[in-house]
């Protein structure tokens, strides 16, 4: 065996530090993929809007209001 294949036990300071590590890396990654997840369902809600066919405004025709004749002087 050589020396560099060696390991020593890790001190529970390390221990700590490589838990605390960890712990960062795992809520780093799933910040990572909740605004990926956001990301697509904005995209699929807009894919979803493009696809549905406007609906047709309905016309309101307001009625012509009569014009009153002038009266000549």
């Amino acid at each position: 065996m050589r020396l560099f294949e060696l390991e020593t036990p890790r001190t529970p300071q390390q221990l700590r530090l490589d838990q605390l590590s960890a712990t960062s890396q795992r809520a780093s990654a799933a910040v990572k993929q909740e605004r990926l997840r956001q990301k697509t369902q904005r995209a699929q809600q807009a894919l979803q809007k493009l696809r549905m066919p406007a609906k047709p405004r309905a016309a309101v025709i307001k009625p012509i209001k009569p014009i009153k004749p002038i009266q000549a002087v």
